[in-house]
């Protein structure tokens, strides 16, 4: 007996997302943002029936991609969350360290640029790559910070106010010299601002003193 119009198969949810996996290069390229359903068919290795069975139209498809950079994310995001000293200082540098080192070198900088510019460009995306993209990144600042309240080494605060204020300097740092290459016509350097800014974080949410 065949399967009720209608249903899905078993493995439904895990092709789609490979499928959206499929198409990530075409969509962090330069021309990517442009990309039509039919390219990110190809790009896919599907027919365009199959695309469409998966995704109704393309911003769909760009959604269904934030998700699976969201799903490969968690376990960095998750240990970036902990903290890797008793000293704030040396915790919060390697947090903003390690977020650099992964922006430039590993892909994070284009996943986020590309997406971003996704969802500018749609606002049916905005919401899918807030809470898909940015939030999961400004929560594991707060729960970083969120440990070192709790561990009695950073004085209470409103935790949500302070991740803001520790990544939005970094983050728009990053997205001024690799994403918009700005380091062409401004340059910074951005391992040079990190120990400058976590200075001045500390000034506005100091630490427990010893």
């Amino acid at each position: 007996m065949g399967r009720p119009r209608g249903t899905r198969n078993d493995d439904y949810g895990e092709r789609r997302l490979a499928i959206a996996r499929s198409v990530r290069p075409l969509l962090t390229r330069e021309d990517g943002v442009r990309a039509s359903m039919r390219q990110l068919a190809s790009a896919a290795g599907v027919s365009m029936a199959t695309l469409r069975h998966y995704f109704p139209g393309r911003a769909e498809v760009v959604a269904a991609v934030m998700e699976t950079w969201l799903a490969d994310g968690a376990p960095h995001l998750a240990r970036a969350s902990l903290p890797t000293s008793k000293s704030v200082r040396r915790s919060l540098r390697t947090f903003l360290d390690n977020l650099c080192e992964g922006w430039l070198r590993f892909g994070v900088g284009a996943a986020h640029a590309t997406m971003f510019a996704e969802a500018l460009s749609s606002r049916a995306l905005g919401p899918a790559f807030v809470n898909t993209m940015l939030e999961p990144l400004l929560q594991s600042g707060e729960a970083l910070l969120r440990h070192h309240v709790e561990r009695g080494e950073l004085q209470p605060c409103d935790l949500r106010h302070a991740a803001l204020t520790l990544l939005s300097p970094v983050v728009l740092a990053l997205f001024h010299q690799d994403s918009l290459l700005g380091a062409r016509c401004r340059p910074l350097d951005v391992t040079a601002l990190v120990p400058a800014h976590v200075d001045r974080f500390l000034a506005a949410f100091p630490p427990v003193a010893a």
